[in-house]
């Protein structure tokens, strides 16, 4: 199973019949800076990761063979043109890439650790204190399959199935649902370390490389859009997080007002709320007239850092749903919702 984070496609169905698999890559590296070309194919399966200067890394598999580096890369560009593979392009999170492209790299930190001795959500947390940048493999007992977890510096950033399609799942249901079908089935754990500075000072060689450009086929330029996610969290487009968190509210909103269990006013509720943060976030004052949110429409226009300001309101919803005993009835809602600010996620360090 080859592993890459699909949320929010740049194109895909594209057939590699058609398509030079080298110019692809040089035309993405340009547009997109950082991101993977996930190639599918009834009876393979392949994978490259770039950023803007290098090819870093490429998988490829099939029913004979599993292939990484530099001749999956080789491989990849001569099946391509002769087989009918679906191509997709995938933006990655700049700070993110160099995890995916490193993964099938890591080594072996912890082996075969028993359930019968090691709960999974114990170490999960262990884990995360010893910052580990790298994955857990849940092999569940009984053919119950399992899956695997993956963590960026202490921090879990989603998992994988193992009878899945290779689909990154960030939802927390599906981090505990592995825990609980841990604890029916039992099974055992592999800790698998993965140093992102291995695959950084070693980029692939032979394709796509900026000094390896000739005059006669020069770089794409960027787009603003590619410089825009460039800049770092606290320089997001301001009208954008703006709308992240308007629609957050929003879906909030109505979740709620829909529950008939629920008799308490939504803006009364959510009012409350932001008081009793006020200490922490001062912008969040009902009666200041920097912030506001009603009828489905946030009105913004003060100047806290735009993590401030995310964190606040998040922290406010996350606090709010888990009072009122819908936190898992409403992460089903979000799924919409993170497709749509998935960069913004990321770039904030959203977790509800």
């Amino acid at each position: 199973m080859i592993i890459i984070p699909k949320e929010k496609p740049v194109i895909e169905g594209l057939n590699s019949y058609y398509l030079k698999v080298d110019k692809l890559m040089e035309h993405y590296q340009g547009a997109l800076e950082s991101g993977g070309i996930y190639f599918h194919a009834p009876t393979a399966e392949a994978v490259v990761y770039f950023d803007d200067e290098n090819v870093l890394n490429g998988f490829y598999k099939d029913k004979k063979n599993q292939i990484k580096g530099q001749a999956a890369i080789d491989r990849i560009v001569q099946a391509a043109s002769g087989s009918n593979f679906s191509v997709s392009v995938y933006r990655i999170q700049a700070d993110r890439l160099y995890y995916w492209a490193n993964l099938a790299n890591s080594k072996s930190l912890y082996n075969d650790l028993s359930s019968e001795f090691t709960d999974l959500e114990a170490l999960i947390k262990k884990m995360e204190n010893e910052k580990l940048t790298g994955y857990i493999d849940v092999k569940l007992n009984e053919s119950d399959g399992g899956g695997l977890l993956f963590f960026f510096n202490g921090e879990v950033i989603g998992g994988a199935s193992a009878k899945g399609k290779g689909d990154v799942d960030r939802s927390r249901e599906y981090r505990d649902d592995l825990i609980n079908r841990c604890r029916e089935h039992g099974g055992v754990f592999n800790v698998w370390k993965t140093d992102l500075a291995a695959i950084a000072s070693r980029p692939q060689g032979g394709m796509a490389k900026k000094s390896d450009r000739s005059p006669e086929t020069p770089r794409p330029k960027k787009s603003a859009a590619a410089a825009e996610r460039k800049q770092p969290a606290a320089d997001q487009d301001q009208q954008r997080v703006v709308q992240m968190l308007q629609s957050l509210l929003s879906l909030l909103e109505k979740v709620v007002r829909s529950n008939k269990k629920i008799r308490a006013d939504f803006e009364t509720m959510l009012n409350r709320k932001f008081m009793e943060k006020v200490d922490k976030y001062d912008f969040l004052d009902p009666f200041a007239a920097d912030f506001k949110y009603a009828n489905g429409q946030l009105f913004y226009t003060g100047d806290v850092p735009q993590a401030q300001l995310v964190k606040g309101v998040v922290e406010c919803v996350r606090e709010i749903v888990a009072e009122i005993g819908i936190t898992k009835s409403f992460r089903k809602y979000l799924a919409a919702w993170h497709k749509e600010y998935i960069d913004e996620i990321y770039a904030f360090d959203v977790e509800i």
